[in-house]
């Protein structure tokens, strides 16, 4: 390594290893701000962080080790310190690495959700349209027919999909759990939509902007139980069609069905999207063309989060 290169990288080093005092002094020194449930247990010093993030901190430090941390560590190390969204980025970028995507400010996302809501009034099939944080924004008339929805009004307190995924109250829970095997698999899209919102928001239990989402965790048990449990792999659940107990119009006549869920992005980033349902056997093209809507897809399906 020339001279140039190893002057570049220590300096790069530095500016990782004052980031990261910063984070941990700042914890240290204003604890109350952290918002996680573990705070009281954690005493922030480089010591404890070397012990539970990076086993070479306390090296790093010293100068023993010049070896920038990998991606990886640096994400374990803002999980300790327990960084929201714009402070893990602040780390990674100091390492010159990659930042993770950010929502959308305020006037960015309503001018996507206009486009979002135009694109969902053209497709022939029950949607809705889904914030980052699952928040449903926006719906069709043939999300309400098909799922039973119409006699719901979601203008005054928008819903959110773990709330029609686990709420008793709407009709899709029941609809989608009618027997042992619709149950199964609605315990396992369940599981499958968690562990993906884990994954995709490390921040959780940090940035107050997720208040709703603990309250939700308050609200349904069974979100609870699952917090920890894996069921199948992303790729099993959007290759498995899901299961539901749909009336036809003008009756009250149900049939079990299958249907597709999937997905439409209207930006280069996941969220906000369009979620839409399309029929997966020949019951439920029928039940889908009763109620207006187009029985023939070519979109591959995916998960509700």
């Amino acid at each position: 390594m020339t001279t140039s290169n190893q002057d570049r990288s220590a300096a790069e080093l530095k500016r990782v290893l004052d980031t990261i005092e910063r984070l941990r002094i700042q914890r240290q020194q204003n604890p109350g701000k952290i918002v996680s449930r573990i705070q009281n247990m954690k005493r922030f010093t480089q010591q404890e962080l070397n012990d539970e993030a990076c086993g070479t901190y306390k090296n790093l430090l010293m100068g023993r080790s010049r070896r920038l941390p990998d991606r990886q560590t640096l994400m374990d190390i803002a999980n300790y310190l327990e960084c929201t969204g714009e402070e893990r980025n602040d780390l990674l970028l100091s390492a010159g690495y990659v930042p993770i995507p950010l929502p959308l400010s305020d006037r960015q996302l309503d001018r996507v959700l206009d486009q979002t809501r135009s694109m969902m009034h053209q497709l022939p099939y029950p949607g809705m349209i889904v914030t980052d944080v699952l928040d449903i924004v926006g719906y069709n008339e043939a999300f309400c027919n098909m799922f039973g929805l119409s006699d719901f009004s979601f203008a005054s307190n928008p819903p959110n999909m773990i709330d029609l995924h686990f709420n008793k109250d709407m009709p899709i829970r029941a609809a989608s759990s009618f027997d042992e095997k619709s149950r199964a698999r609605w315990e396992s899209h369940g599981i499958v939509g968690i562990q993906t919102f884990k994954s995709h928001h490390p921040a959780l239990f940090v940035d107050p902007k997720y208040a709703r989402f603990h309250g939700l965790m308050e609200k349904y048990a069974e979100l609870r139980e699952f917090w920890n449990r894996e069921a199948w792999t992303v790729e099993q659940d959007l290759k498995t069609a899901k299961y539901f107990l749909a009336r036809q119009p003008g009756s009250a006549e149900r049939r079990p069905i299958r249907y597709n869920q999937l997905h439409l992005a209207v930006t280069d980033q996941a969220y906000p999207r369009i979620e839409f349902f399309v029929p997966a056997d020949e019951s439920a093209r029928q039940v889908f063309a009763a109620w207006g809507c187009a029985i023939d897809c070519s979109f591959k399906s995916g998960p509700y989060a």
